[in-house]
């Protein structure tokens, strides 16, 4: 079965938790409802008499995070369900465990994906700053929008090549090319009147090693 979705995917609150159907089985599992396109998850809604809006999961790790989180009797999942003559017809259909295993891929990394850096000249955008006992230290600049990075060059009052990073295994062969003076990287950098900074700095090596890795 060839199972693929993209970012963000889409469920639908209802109470404390999100919206099931009985499985076709005529079992009393029940089966979480999940939509891969926000317009859909809307028109169920409407449909259905259901007040609020969809709750949009990000990537992996917020999906495999609900799916461990799953009880009995909700013991599939179904996607993108369409309900004629009150019987559910899913695109796909699975056991939780099932989707977790084999078709779900998630990993660590602290920043959901597209991630962005902006290449200048021979190199990419880079911040100078210092480690926590005074070292120089140079981190390049990731930013997790394009919105971002474009807003940094535009207060830099600079010019640069957006180059997109998709996935995690791309981020982690960008990153073990880069030039042996830069460290770290830093999220989302900004300039104002105190220079270039970022609230959040990570030791490329510290990634590599614990985050840029798959969930387990």
């Amino acid at each position: 079965m060839n199972i693929t979705w993209s970012y963000p995917i889409y469920l639908i609150p209802h109470g404390a938790g999100y919206v099931s159907i009985l499985a076709r089985d005529g079992s009393v599992d029940q089966m979480l409802v999940v939509y891969t396109c926000e317009q859909s998850a809307i028109e169920f809604m409407d449909n259905h008499g259901l007040p609020g809006e969809p709750r949009p999961l990000q990537n992996g790790r917020e999906f495999r995070w609900l799916l461990d989180a799953l009880r009995k009797p909700v013991t599939r999942v179904a996607f993108d369900p369409q309900i004629i003559e009150r019987q559910a017809h899913p695109r796909w259909e699975l056991p939780v465990k099932t989707l977790r295993d084999e078709h779900l891929s998630a990993d660590f990394s602290p920043w959901n994906y597209p991630v962005y850096v902006i290449a200048q000249g021979t190199g990419f955008v880079s911040i100078d700053g210092r480690t926590s006992d005074g070292r120089p230290l140079t981190a390049i600049a990731f930013f997790t929008s394009s919105g971002r990075a474009t807003e940094y060059l535009t207060n830099a009052g600079e010019t640069g090549e957006l180059c997109e990073l998709p996935d995690m295994r791309l981020t982690r062969r960008f990153l073990d090319r880069l030039a042996l003076e830069v460290f770290a990287v830093a999220v989302d950098p900004v300039v104002d009147e105190a220079g270039r900074r970022a609230k959040h700095c990570f030791d490329i090596a510290t990634l590599l090693e614990k985050y840029l890795v798959a969930a387990p």
